[in-house]
């Protein structure tokens, strides 16, 4: 759908869904097990079995594994298997492949667009909204970076997901909707490693044949209630009428379940409460095991980027993190405290430059692939201007490179 004017009565959002995203992880972090049935566990630590499966890979799931069942059911089920492997859910390691890959994906749409020849171009514009939902996923509204063009937009999709099995090594399953709702649904259709469009004017067909259970916020209860109604779609939903509705589920989610079955929503994608971290993360020109000149370069481009994020927010900050991702996609974190809360450039820079020296000497083998800096502990910025704060606003204008 081409732009007409300036304004656009749809809008164009992504869910991005990564697929069976903890034993992706474990997956990646041991290669040799990829091809086995993986499940990863929450352990109650009553007895060996005790306890229920996080989530499985889909050759786990082909034996009937699934989210929410026992531990010892699972192990039932692949008796027969003799490679099947059970891992503890390993958090801390889910949520830094997370961090990494909601880094990069704000980083890349945020420097990404296409040209009238649709080849590829970065340039330093944020027009994206992103809205974190949790580790395995996110919405991204990309209205104004695709020129308000689903095919557009898919091209877009198509080179982000490149980029993130390139960069992580995770694999994602996308929707592109008009709406959260659809996005969300249309993201689970074609797992794992699919993408599913639907275009405005495909919407209301598309919501009319998912099967009421397919629509979030309707879960094994009320779908139960909804077949005793004879109702099975959101077809059927839409049809059955909103006053019938509100008399079985009051008002407010009778209203959500009447809209849903036409397709429509008006959620906002908006970033859910402050940031508790900004960051950013490059590309290396090369993989490096030591600073030299050219990294140094690199190194002060990516600190002057994120000592801007800082100062548009308005926060200052007293954790500086550091992370490393290698060539073989492991990663390094590491981070330093400071003494106060600060809003020094030069402290920012010649703390990373510290960091990093540190890590590369006591690891000197490694070959780092991607560079990544992050602040936390943040707080709001609530002193008035000073003369260093008018100097330190200016360094950020001093081209780099």
């Amino acid at each position: 759908m081409q732009r007409s004017d300036n304004t656009s009565t749809h809008r164009i959002i992504i869910h991005i869904d990564f697929d069976y995203f903890f034993a992706q992880c474990e997956e990646i972090k041991r290669p040799e097990i990829k091809d086995k049935p993986v499940v990863v566990c929450i352990y109650s630590g009553r007895t060996k079995e005790s306890g229920v499966v996080s989530t499985c890979n889909y050759i786990a799931r082909k034996y009937g594994v699934k989210s929410g069942i026992s531990i010892k059911i699972a192990k039932a089920k692949l008796a027969q298997v003799s490679q099947a492997v059970f891992l503890p859910s390993d958090i801390k390691h889910y949520s830094e492949k997370s961090d990494n890959a909601m880094t990069l994906i704000r980083d890349f749409l945020d420097n990404y667009s296409l040209s009238a020849t649709s080849s590829i171009v970065f340039q330093p514009i944020k027009c994206v909204k992103f809205e974190y939902i949790g580790l395995d996923e996110c919405f991204v509204e990309v209205t104004e970076k695709a020129d308000f063009d689903f095919a557009k937009a898919k091209e877009l999709a198509n080179n982000l997901k490149k980029q993130i099995r390139k960069e992580t090594g995770l694999t994602c399953s996308m929707g592109i909707a008009p709406n959260k709702l659809i996005a969300k649904i249309a993201s689970d259709l074609q797992k794992p490693d699919g993408m599913t469009i639907v275009e405005p004017d495909e919407a209301k067909n598309f919501i009319s044949k998912c099967n009421v259970d397919k629509i979030p916020g309707i879960g094994p209860k009320t779908t139960a209630k909804l077949l005793e109604m004879g109702i099975r779609t959101g077809g059927e939903l839409s049809a059955f009428g909103l006053f019938r509705l509100i008399d079985a589920f009051g008002k407010k989610y009778a209203t959500y379940l009447y809209k849903s079955g036409q397709g429509i929503d008006n959620e906002p994608v908006k970033s859910r409460g402050s940031a508790k971290q900004i960051g950013r993360i490059i590309t290396l020109k090369r993989d490096i095991s030591q600073t030299t000149s050219e990294i140094d370069g690199e190194l002060e481009y990516i600190c002057k980027s994120v000592y801007k994020m800082a100062l548009d927010q308005n926060v200052i900050f007293r954790n500086i993190g550091i992370l490393l991702i290698l060539n073989n996609l492991d990663n390094i974190t590491r981070s330093k405290s400071l003494k106060t809360h600060s809003r020094d450039f030069h402290e920012l820079y010649s703390s990373v430059k510290s960091i990093l020296n540190e890590t590369l000497n006591n690891y000197p083998n490694i070959k780092v692939r991607r560079l990544g800096i992050k602040l936390s502990d943040l707080k709001d910025n609530e002193g008035q201007n000073t003369m260093l704060n008018f100097i330190n606003n200016n360094i950020i204008n001093t081209k780099t490179k």
